[in-house]
């Protein structure tokens, strides 16, 4: 198979496949890097807290790489613009997560949406006599200006809906339908005092949670990548000695067949040999 190998048609495809494995190398390096300063972004994560203008401009990303970094945000809370968000298990309770909307003032202008978890209560304490979440028993958010402290987070995938002011993801898509826009994307989970709410804890999102195992996967996926241009390499190059090798087995076999066959047409006569016909021979 090595004689096949060597051929420059194989020798060209090699040269390709090696190019196209280092830059899958290239690329699974780079995805190795960000998920190791995700990890360590996590490990060592910073108590000083920037303005929300600073981390996060009205249109960004909540990338890895501000997500849950302390953020300090001001505003007036809109009472209306409030959802619940149940069955979340904190520190052993199954609980409820109270969502309201900031409302931010911009430099030109105008007031920006920012969704702020305010903070968590038990699920049993705003639940009515007939089993069903009851948003009147909910402490209300301050009223007038207010300066909140916070850890920015990533938006929630968007599973379902809203309904009743009640929804099971704090996902941006689905308020900014039920709120208007312009919103900032991702939230605030509040870890500053709120009056009859628990402080929300960090990492509530699932893109925080679980980035680096994104991209430690991705980098994998780049070797596997790379090791599969090495391996269609190697296929090629044996599936032509096979060919090869097979049809020079039926060019042996046709031969063979066609010198049996001319055998069988041409049978030596024992008179040509022998100069004697046998069938007139005496016995003597």
């Amino acid at each position: 198979m090595l004689r096949v190998a060597v051929r420059p048609r194989f020798l060209g495809l090699l040269a390709l496949m090696v190019a196209a494995t280092l830059v899958c190398g290239l690329l699974a390096t780079w995805q190795w890097d960000r998920a190791h300063r995700a990890i360590t972004s996590r490990s060592s994560p910073t108590d000083v807290a920037v303005p929300l203008e600073e981390a996060l401009p009205l249109g960004g990303a909540v990338t890895n790489e501000v997500s849950g970094d302390p953020v300090l945000a001001g505003g007036t809370f809109a009472i209306q613009e409030q959802v619940l968000v149940p069955d979340r298990r904190i520190d052993g309770t199954t609980a409820v997560i109270v969502v309201t909307a900031l409302h931010v003032e911009q430099e030109g202008g105008g007031e920006a949406r920012l969704p702020v978890a305010r903070g968590w209560i038990p699920q049993a304490d705003v639940t009515g006599p007939d089993g069903s979440l009851d948003p009147a028993l909910v402490p209300a958010a301050p009223s007038g200006h207010v300066e909140i402290r916070g850890l920015l987070e990533a938006s929630e995938a968007a599973t379902g809906g809203i309904e009743d002011g009640i929804v099971h993801e704090i996902a941006t898509p689905l308020l900014v339908n039920a709120w208007g826009e312009p919103m900032y994307a991702g939230y605030l989970a509040q870890t500053s005092a709120a009056e009859g709410l628990s402080p929300m804890p960090s990492a509530q999102s699932s893109f925080q949670a679980g980035l680096d195992w994104q991209n430690l996967g991705y980098a994998a996926q780049w070797v596997l990548f790379g090791a599969f241009f090495l391996y269609l390499w190697w296929r090629s190059v044996r599936t032509a000695y096979l060919d090869e090798r097979a049809d020079e087995l039926t060019r042996l076999s046709a031969r063979l067949d066609a010198a049996a066959a001319g055998s069988s047409e041409n049978p030596i006569d024992q008179k040509d040999v022998t100069g004697v016909d046998p069938d007139s021979a005496t016995t003597r």
